[in-house]
């Protein structure tokens, strides 16, 4: 097995999980890298994606596995078939899936275009109950971990995973209560165990 990070930019933020699930498989089989197929019947390749990421946020780390016998240089050849926005940035061997989906506990990230406000307004609150895209009251303010200015670029760390708040719907939170919208959301690292 191959454990992978690589970056969804340059228009692949706006392709859904699945259309970024058959890029990736198209990009592999281009690049002549065979995955294994899953038992059954109706056999899938074994390719294995971090959460997904909400539509239109860009990311420079995002995680996959790829179950795989091949021996060459994975991240040349990924790099080399694949489209624009989708890049192999690092790739290691694996005995066994780290499965990303579970592991990975907390993202950070960048957003422009809020307009300015004092982050100990939100971090020293108790609760911030918000309605969720279901309709449910939630509290977010568990979820979300550090959040300050750089500039006029918001810096911010969210729980994912379990503890899961969408940095798009956050930043829709902050627009609503303190002004502005924020134009680019940006992945910029993951957290979690087994992460590399």
């Amino acid at each position: 097995m191959i454990a992978f990070k690589y970056t969804r930019t340059d228009g692949a933020e706006y392709l859904s999980h699945l259309d970024l699930m058959r890029h990736i498989m198209r990009t592999l089989r281009r690049a002549g890298i065979e995955l294994k197929k899953s038992e059954g019947y109706h056999a899938h390749p074994r390719l294995y994606l971090n959460s997904p990421a909400p539509v239109g946020v860009q990311s420079l780390a995002e995680y996959g596995t790829a179950d795989t016998d091949f021996e060459g240089d994975f991240e040349k050849l990924f790099n080399e078939y694949s489209p624009q926005g989708i890049k192999c940035l690092a790739c290691r061997r694996v005995a066994a899936n780290p499965n990303y989906a579970n592991c990975l506990t907390a993202c950070s990230y960048t957003a422009t275009g809020l307009a300015p406000f004092d982050p100990a307004l939100v971090l020293g609150e108790e609760s911030i109950p918000v309605t969720d895209l279901r309709g449910r009251q939630t509290d977010i303010r568990p979820k979300i971990y550090s959040l300050e200015f750089k500039g006029d670029c918001l810096c911010f760390t969210l729980g994912t995973g379990n503890n899961n708040l969408r940095a798009d719907l956050f930043c829709t939170y902050l627009a609503e209560r303190f002004g502005g919208r924020a134009t680019k959301i940006l992945k910029t690292a993951s957290w979690g165990e087994g992460v590399f």
